[in-house]
């Protein structure tokens, strides 16, 4: 009887009505308030997506696949996905995106258009179970006569819905009290050395000093102490670094610093002052556990969690040369004639910089590596 009344005083304060309750639909409806958010599932009795628009009821789009049909599906993938770079691998991986194309993304895209979603708009994944592990942002039919679906819409990713509600409820602050932080390690006590890190920051610096107040760490200062004091001082973040994910404590996922690891549980820790944007020029930074593919903390989700509205991370090892090109690309794109810095810019201006990929000869998983999370 004490425990009812305890908790029926907490739902009288002000935003604690929902109090130990399972939030509304129409607040989670709120997620699509820029597009609609396709919430991908697989179960023992089913597979299905669901497309959340702003208003209606949701849309469902059965899918013609079984739970262990996408969990030996993922499976394969990401035994491809530690292929490349070594192997002659394309063959296999347009086959594998164009049968995500087939059996999971070009039902919702048909869906997507009977629901009169234009052309070049912006869509989320949500995806759950083993889907978190495949890169739906690129599936496509892959033949020249045809769209794949970066042709058709702008993808992003969300952990949850909530997760997208709360980044769109938070305000930007004036541009004038922002701060931006490019944090590179390109010879961390572990791992090989990243020669194209140095190119990379200056490139960043080049293009975002006229608009905001920038600092640069780099090397001997880019170590754990150093990158959590910035941490507590900006509002972008670049990280050019290795990602270090850790499958069986996701918490101690890190980026490399000069002195040891720069944890997640840390990262979380720490002071942030309206945190907007940051981008992981790192390996492997949205990449889950394939044995717990529901957790998605990696160290992409973990900068979401902890308030930056959106984020950009890769999904498996990138290319540092190709890197440098796409990170340079985007901010451009980003910035564009607007001389300034707005989070929500940043799916629109990684998809341009990622086509523009296309016209040079770079391979395929490296066109597709790097994915957008949040507003």
């Amino acid at each position: 009887m004490q425990w009812d009344e305890v908790v029926s005083r907490i739902r009288l304060l002000p935003d604690f009505s929902r109090f130990l309750l399972p939030p509304l639909f129409y607040d989670l409806q709120k997620a699509a308030e820029d597009g609609p958010v396709i919430i991908v599932n697989a179960s023992q009795r089913s597979c299905d997506a669901l497309i959340i628009h702003i208003v209606g009821d949701p849309v469902h789009v059965p899918l013609d696949m079984k739970q262990a049909e996408v969990s030996e599906f993922s499976s394969e993938f990401q035994s491809l996905a530690q292929q490349f770079g070594s192997s002659d691998y394309q063959r296999a991986l347009v086959g594998i995106l164009r049968k995500l194309w087939n059996d999971v993304v070009g039902p919702v895209v048909q869906a997507l258009r009977e629901s009169e979603v234009r052309p070049g708009s912006r869509i989320w994944w949500c995806p759950t179970a083993e889907f978190t592990l495949l890169p739906l942002h690129a599936a496509g039919p892959y033949e020249k006569s045809k769209d794949n679906l970066s042709d058709i819409y702008i993808s992003s990713y969300t952990p949850t819905l909530a997760t997208l509600v709360r980044a769109r409820q938070q305000v930007s602050p004036d541009a004038s009290s922002q701060h931006f932080v490019a944090i590179g390690q390109g010879n961390p006590v572990e791992g090989k050395e990243l020669k194209c890190v140095a190119p990379e920051l200056a490139v960043i610096a080049r293009h975002v000093t006229p608009v905001i107040s920038f600092t640069s760490l780099e090397d001997g200062n880019a170590t754990v102490e150093g990158a959590l004091d910035a941490l507590d001082r900006n509002q972008w973040l670049h990280l050019a670094c290795h990602g270090m994910p850790n499958r069986t404590q996701p918490f101690e996922s890190s980026f490399a610093m000069r002195d040891g690891p720069l944890m997640i549980k840390d990262i979380i820790r720490s002071n942030w002052q309206d945190p907007q944007f940051a981008f992981l020029s790192a390996c492997h930074t949205t990449v889950g556990d394939k044995k717990r593919p529901d957790e998605s903390i990696h160290l992409a989700a973990a900068m979401q969690f902890c308030g930056f509205r959106s984020v950009i991370g890769s999904m498996w090892s990138v290319d540092d040369e190709v890197a440098r090109q796409v990170v340079s690309t985007f901010y451009r794109k980003l910035i564009g004639d607007s001389k300034r810095l707005d989070c929500t810019g940043a799916a629109v201006a990684l998809h341009k910089a990622v086509r523009s990929l296309r016209k040079k000869k770079i391979p395929l998983e490296q066109q597709i590596v790097f994915v957008h999370i949040g507003v």
